[in-house]
C-alpha cells in the first residue's frame, strides 16, 4: 500500500504539536502534516494518482499507524543544582511505559517498577548506553535538527537543544534563530545565552541537510 515512511515532530512539546511525515505510494513521495488526528497533504495531493477508494484505503491504514504510534518522551531536571550533591531526575517514555530514575555519580538509578520487568536484558542495556550517553554529554549542547517543508520555497529548520536539563525549540530561518516559548534567556545570563547562541549557529550553519 505504501512504503518508506518517515514521521517527525514539529514544535515537540508545544501546544501545536504536529507531525510531518513523507510516504511512498506506488512510486511517487507524498508529503503533509498529521495534526489533531488529521491528515493534511502538501501539494502534490495524492488523489491525482489515486482512485478515492485507494486514497481512502491508504489514509486509514496511515491514521490507524499513528493514533498507535508510540512518541517516546524524555524529560530531565537538576536537583540541588549548583551543590556538591548535584543530580538530575528523570523521567522516560519506553514502549508506552513511564520510568523514571536519578542519575547521579554517573550511574543510573531506577525507581520502581524497574525497566527491566519489561525489557529484555539486551533492550535494556541499550537504553540505559543511549541514555548514559546523553548524559554524561549534557554540558555540551546537542542540537537535533529537522526540516519542515523540505524543498520548498518556505524551507527552514526547527530545532532542539538542551540546556543545563532544560530543553528549548525553536526555528533556524533566513539565518537567524528564533526561540519558542520558554525562552532560554529565562534561565541563562546574556553571555551564556550569547555563547550558546553563537555555537547553535555555527552547528546548524554546517551540518543542516543538504
Amino acid at each position: 500500500m505504501f512504503q518508506d515512511i518517515e514521521v517527525k515532530p514539529l514544535f515537540e512539546g508545544q501546544i501545536h504539536e504536529c507531525y510531518q511525515f513523507s510516504l511512498n505510494i506506488e512510486g511517487y513521495n507524498y508529503q503533509g502534516i498529521f495534526h489533531n488526528e488529521e491528515i493534511q497533504w502538501f501539494h502534490p495531493h495524492p488523489k491525482n494518482k489515486l482512485g478515492e477508494d485507494e486514497l481512502d484505503e491508504v489514509e486509514s491504514k496511515f491514521y490507524d499507524k499513528m493514533t498507535n504510534h508510540d512518541h517516546p518522551e524524555f524529560e530531565l531536571k537538576p536537583i540541588f543544582k549548583d551543590q556538591i550533591h548535584e543530580r538530575y531526575q528523570f523521567s522516560l517514555n519506553i514502549e508506552g511505559y513511564n520510568y523514571q530514575g536519578i542519575f547521579h555519580n554517573e550511574e543510573i538509578q531506577w525507581f520502581h517498577p524497574h525497566p527491566k520487568n519489561k525489557l529484555g536484558e539486551d533492550e535494556l542495556d541499550e537504553v540505559e548506553s543511549k541514555f548514559y550517553d546523553k548524559m554524561t554529554n549534557h554540558d555540551q549542547p546537542e542540537v537535533e535538527l529537522k526540516p519542515i517543508f523540505k524543498d520548498q520555497v518556505h524551507e527552514r529548520y526547527q530545532f532542539t537543544l538542551n540546556i543545563e536539563g532544560y530543553n528549548y525549540h525553536g526555528i533556524f530561518h533566513d539565518e537567524e534563530i528564533q526561540w519558542f516559548h520558554p525562552h532560554p534567556k529565562n534561565k541563562l545570563e546574556k553571555d551564556d545565552l550569547d555563547e550558546i547562541e553563537s555555537k547553535v549557529y555555527h552547528t546548524i550553519a554546517i551540518n543542516k541537510p543538504n
